[in-house]
């Protein structure tokens, strides 16, 4: 008897929320609102004596380093910016010994003149970008997308001689992180921030 008092309750309250968000008299339009990003580009590199085809048997994994970490130097890459995660590299399962280097910088051009870089016993495991966006960029962009989308249903109600009132339902879904890989060179600066909107219809 609980048990069927319980499955009427949940269908009771399923019906009530799905009548709550899907309003006889209402009008559900999604809305945009483009902005710039200004992201944080990583890479990277596997230093690997596993890497290392000809002079495997006489190069050691500091001499793969140096050689590595000079030519950064002369790209204009300094060392002290470049992080090493042996962890990370023991993760990847290699036979031989070997490190993972990362950099970082929010500069493409930047990014770009350090993925020039060859050196032997280096290889590229990742590159990405990631960006961070704080809860008034969120809310400010919310606004501008709410905007356009009360925009786009006035105008749907107009067209059939309707018109719309207080907003009943938005929906924001919106990621404050934003991480994408770099591999197929997707670089464009720009997103969209999108929501949906229920309105009154009147």
């Amino acid at each position: 008897m609980k048990k069927a008092i319980t499955s009427l309750t949940l269908i009771f309250f399923s019906f009530m929320t799905f009548a709550q968000n899907s309003h006889p008299n209402s009008i559900n339009v999604n809305g945009t609102y483009e902005y710039s990003i200004t992201p944080e580009y990583s890479c990277r590199m596997v230093v690997s004596l596993n890497n290392v085809y000809y002079d495997s048997q006489t190069m050691s994994l500091e001499e793969v380093k140096s050689g590595y970490f000079e030519k950064l130097t002369k790209a204009g890459i300094k060392k002290e910016r470049l992080k090493e995660s042996t962890l990370y590299y023991e993760l990847l399962g290699y036979e031989k010994e070997g490190t993972v280097i990362e950099f970082r910088t929010k500069s493409l051009d930047e990014m770009q003149k350090f993925l020039h870089v060859k050196s032997i016993g280096v290889t590229r495991s990742d590159t990405n970008f990631e960006v961070e966006l704080s809860e008034d960029e969120m809310a400010d962009f919310a606004k501008h997308a709410y905007e356009d989308a009360k925009s786009k249903a006035a105008s749907i109600a107009q067209k059939i001689g309707r018109k719309i009132g207080k907003a009943l339902y938005i929906s924001d879904t919106n990621p404050s992180r934003i991480s994408e890989s770099l591999y197929y060179g997707h670089t464009d600066e720009k997103r969209l921030y999108a929501i949906s909107v229920s309105f009154e219809l009147l």
